[in-house]
């Protein structure tokens, strides 16, 4: 059995540590709680999406945030993943994770998932994630869920930082070539990427490869210059969140009126202008429905990890979350 010390130095062997795990494109995020929602531990790493980074790096990412921790056992873990679209089978489970995480229980299911449990809505409820790839997932009136979105840089992803990112890369190009408007996107893209020649790009993506991270980062570029009224900017934002509302709203109309709808991701996180553009794209009966999760989505994966060991999510446990984690909350 694992050994912990309390803040008095009592030892604390009895206690059982429920751990939740956001594995999105970019980074990892783990928080381990208490049986009574009070916070333990936490840690931040690299992504643990093997269609990204490939399986054995994966591992080795998730081992290096699990170490972060400090705990050595856990009662149950929910590990929320981009990499997945719904619950993995106990196999796959245990070859990617089981000589990883020591733990009673453990659960792989996508990042939809969790960001519904941090939603911390019961019945019909919907969230839409819009970070470095971007997704849509419901709650259906029977507890199912469905998806929509989450096909990849390569055959979706629309509305996400890679794609509004790569659009603006483009709309660069197009003004340098002059087929297209004029845009601070060309001088913000050259600085960006530290070349005075557009063309420099070439061997950039093509000899050197540049990452799916960096290219998404330059998505807060494009969001910068929309906020400071370049049209270019602005048109990306509009024709990408127009996309990814089309994507979920093929999901939220099938819901009841009123269900709750919550947002995440670091495109939404950080960009009030993108989401109120997105909120605009899914029309009016949306607009007083759309908001930003209650919990980060490492809570809903522990929320989930409490549930799954039948511990009963009461104010008291939310209130422990909400106050021993700064993290709980924006």
């Amino acid at each position: 059995m694992y050994n912990l010390l309390n803040k008095s130095g009592d030892k604390m062997n009895e206690k059982k540590y429920y751990l939740g795990v956001d594995g999105g494109g970019s980074k990892t995020t783990a928080a381990v709680f208490d049986g009574e929602g009070r916070f333990i531990a936490e840690a931040t790493g690299e992504s643990i999406n093997y269609y990204s980074v490939g399986r054995e790096t994966a591992r080795e990412n998730l081992k290096a945030v699990i170490s972060r921790l400090g705990v050595d056992e856990f009662e149950c873990a929910v590990i929320g993943m981009s990499a997945l679209n719904e619950r993995a089978d106990e196999k796959t489970t245990r070859e990617f994770c089981g000589d990883i995480v020591r733990c009673n229980k453990i659960i792989m299911n996508s990042d939809l998932y969790i960001a519904l449990e941090a939603l911390n809505a019961p019945g019909e409820c919907g969230a839409v994630i819009s970070g470095t790839g971007s997704m849509a997932v419901i709650r259906n009136a029977d507890g199912s869920v469905s998806h929509a979105g989450g096909w990849g840089y390569i055959l979706g992803d629309e509305g996400s930082g890679y794609s509004i990112a790569l659009s603006g890369i483009r709309a660069a190009i197009r003004a340098a070539e002059g087929s297209g408007v004029r845009t601070a996107l060309l001088p913000a893209c050259l600085d960006y990427f530290g070349i005075t020649d557009i063309y420099e790009l070439i061997e950039l993506y093509y000899d050197k490869t540049v990452s799916r991270k960096a290219t998404a980062a330059f998505a807060e570029k494009v969001i910068g210059e929309a906020e400071e009224g370049d049209t270019a900017a602005l048109d990306i934002l509009e024709r990408e969140a127009a996309e990814l509302a089309a994507t979920a709203k093929s999901l939220l109309d099938r819901i009841k009126s009123g269900s709750p709808i919550g947002l995440w991701g670091g495109i939404f996180q950080n960009s009030e202008l993108y989401r109120e553009i997105f909120t605009q794209k899914l029309g009016e009966d949306y607009k007083d429905r759309v908001k930003l999760l209650d919990f980060t989505p490492e809570i809903g994966a522990v929320i989930a990890a409490l549930r799954e060991n039948s511990v009963y999510i009461n104010e008291i446990v939310l209130s422990n979350i909400k106050n021993t984690y700064r993290k709980a909350t924006l």
